[in-house]
């Protein structure tokens, strides 16, 4: 499951809002984080999620809570795998519900909704509880997969003990039913719970271990030694903090939950700091719900964190289950940064209206200028060890590329934009400046777009640099989403248009055959731009010290002589130069060295239009061409970078050789 859109017309201090589209999750989970000033509307978004994802709240937390006159609506979309269950379910308990049987046949989406009249549920309200209803009995009870869960802000670790009158509550506690009521309620309950179950845990063990082996006493073999349901939790501990391990006390009964800590002490649980008991109680309540394909909400997961830590959760969470939707509200700059601002939207109130307003972070302007309000430049910077530059005319895209296909060092690199530039020298000045420079502990490194250099000029564009710029062997970043397979994969599955590989290659290769004479134009204009580009007319040290007005101020005829003299034979060294590399004779030479580029590019079954030919043209021709819709180019490359990074496999040993060269710091990168 996961939130595919969110229309809020009031909700305690929210108006006209609109969040969405989301698309669904990857293999590995999702982030969506909430960011802004307190007052902005996070928390409450959160709680309506909350909602709408929960048949109800837990009432101790409701009746905290003011309910004003409130009208919203929440698309809820479901995965082909849900699906698939709705349907053997409804097959096998409810064969006679027929509008059950035909939503689910055409339908991946389903709606929530509190007075929102003007929305999808009031089209068909009965029909769309039984949905929910059915969704949560289904997906929920049976397959024993909790829709999510909420961790809320007031979380607190006290020093609590063991309540040794529930040691026998162990079976209950592991029940489907029981985990599922944890979900919603209040953060104090979530916590002594994990705290009781582990302890739990840990005496069951023993005594499951204990009967096994009476049983082997008396002659019964049969049967595996008992596994230790600790473990995944003393692993994940073991992985947050090295060195760090759950131990038994010699406490007959328990009475408490002890760590081992690297130095050897053995310490209760409740003696770790509050950020080592955050990281670990968020974490772990990933494990205790069993969430994959969930929507997770965490209002404020930074609490008692240091930037490090708040990092590790984050990744942590990303990775400890498959598939969840994951939702942060935040106020701090290291989860913001560590999510990426693709994955950002920022709440924060009109200065005139005083009513809050959601910016995506992908509108780049605006999102400057809330980061820059909310945490001043230092935060905003966000520094990580090293800056890459992205180049190209869309750098939202080389970002999310980057950004969601080495996932692994996040930590290690900050992919910034620096939009695009067809004249590097000049429209990049300040960015090359800094290419051979070090802040701090800090390298800046700039990857760009090849478009239609050719090998001598990317030669004498990277050799000033030492390694710090790297430039693609293909056109666009876009390029390398070229792969038959995946595009057949997401135009099947997302557009409900079936296709096979070999008719993607095919029409791609059709494609490319009609653009020839676009790219032709456009490669022979681009290399003279090359050859025109702003020439460099500084003098040296001409004139150094020789004033070229007397003490009575008058022009030192001579010197203004030699000054024009000088400059007259740069000018005419100059248009020489441009004149033989641009007279009839290099004319041709360009035009037809371009068109053999072109020609053998296309030329049988070549496949060089796939290095050479800007892949954001032919997928914006490729998707109007089979009918994708209005925004289906769009939709098609953003789910054909989430497939490309859910097979690594498919990712160009060209892209990782560039990326680990920066992490490494070493100099053998692709091109550099």
């Amino acid at each position: 499951m996961y939130i595919q859109e969110i229309h809020i017309n009031s909700f305690r201090h929210l108006e006209n809002v609109h969040l969405g589209p989301f698309a669904e999750p990857p293999a590995s989970s999702d982030l969506i984080v909430l960011a802004g000033p307190n007052g902005g509307g996070k928390s409450s978004v959160l709680e309506l999620l909350g909602y709408a994802v929960s048949n109800s709240f837990n009432l101790s937390w409701a009746l905290r809570r003011t309910f004003p006159e409130s009208s919203f609506e929440v698309a809820i979309g479901l995965s082909q795998d849900e699906i698939n269950l709705l349907r053997q379910y409804l097959a096998h308990f409810q064969p006679q519900d027929i509008d059950l049987h035909k939503f689910i046949e055409q339908n991946s989406t389903y709606y929530r909704a509190f007075n929102y009249y003007e929305g999808e549920f009031e089209k068909n309200p009965n029909l769309y509880i039984r949905i929910h209803q059915t969704v949560t009995s289904v997906v929920g009870t049976a397959a024993n997969r909790p829709l999510g869960f909420f961790l809320k802000p007031d979380r607190d670790y006290p020093a609590i003990r063991f309540a040794q009158n529930q040691l026998f509550d162990y079976e209950q506690k592991i029940q489907p039913s029981y985990i599922a009521s944890l979900a919603f309620v209040t953060s104090e309950a979530q916590y002594r719970d994990i705290f009781d179950y582990l302890v739990q845990q840990g005496y069951q063990y023993t005594f499951d271990l204990g009967n096994h082996y009476k049983r082997m006493l008396t002659g019964n073999t049969a049967g595996n030694s008992p596994p230790d349901p600790l473990r995944p939790y003393d692993d994940l501990l073991q992985k947050l903090f090295p060195g760090y391990r759950f131990v038994e006390s010699d406490e007959r009964i328990p009475s408490n939950l002890f760590v081992k800590t690297p130095s050897g002490v053995q310490i209760p649980f409740s003696d770790l700091s509050s950020g080592e008991k955050e990281v670990f109680f968020i974490s772990s309540f990933f494990l205790r719900q069993n969430v994959t394909n969930a929507i997770i909400m965490i209002d404020e997961p930074e609490l008692h964190l240091h930037p490090e830590l708040a990092r590790l959760l984050v990744s942590t969470m990303q990775s400890i289950k498959l598939g969840n939707q994951i939702w942060l509200a935040t106020h701090n700059p290291e989860i913001i940064d560590e999510a990426g601002i693709d994955h950002t939207i920022y709440l924060a109130r009109d200065s005139e209206t005083h009513k809050p307003i959601a910016t995506r972070g992908t509108d780049e302007a605006a999102a400057a200028r809330l980061l820059k309000e909310l945490f001043g430049y230092s935060g905003y910077i966000g520094i990580a060890k090293n800056i890459v530059f992205l180049e190209g005319t869309d750098s939202s895209v080389d970002r999310k590329m980057f950004s969601r296909l080495f996932p692994e060092y996040k930590s290690k690199l900050k992919f910034v934009p620096c939009g695009s530039f067809e004249n590097l020298p000049r429209i990049n000045a300040a960015i090359l400046n800094i290419l051979s420079s070090n802040l701090g502990w800090t390298e800046f490194h700039l990857i760009r777009d090849r478009d239609y250099l050719t090998a001598d000029a990317i030669q004498q564009q990277i050799a000033p640099f030492a390694g710090r710029m790297h430039i693609l062997e293909r056109h666009h970043i876009e390029n390398y989403l070229l792969d038959d397979d995946l595009i057949a994969r997401v135009q099947t599955d997302i557009f409900e248009r079936l296709t096979t590989s070999a008719e993607v290659a095919r029409k791609l290769k059709r494609l490319a055959v009609r653009l020839t004479g676009e790219v032709l134009r456009d490669m022979i204009a681009y290399r003279l731009n090359l050859i025109y580009q702003p020439e460099d007319f500084s003098l040296g040290k001409f004139l150094e010290d020789q004033p070229v007005l007397d003490s009575a101020g008058t022009w030192v005829d001579s010197r203004l002589t030699d000054l024009t003299q000088h400059l007259a034979k740069k000018v005419g060294e100059t248009n020489e130069r441009l004149f033989a590399q641009t007279d009839s004779a290099a004319l041709q030479a360009l035009l037809s060295a371009c068109q053999d580029e072109v020609r053998q590019a296309v030329m049988g079954n070549s496949d060089g239009w796939r290095s050479l030919f800007p892949a954001r043209r032919l997928l914006q021709e490729y998707a109007q061409s089979e009918s994708l819709g209005k925004n289906g180019y769009i939709v098609l490359q953003n789910n054909l970078i989430r497939e490309l990074s859910a097979t690594p496999e498919k990712v160009a040993a060209e892209l990782r050789q560039i990326i680990e060269a920066i992490v490494n710091g070493s100099l053998t990168a692709a091109q550099s």
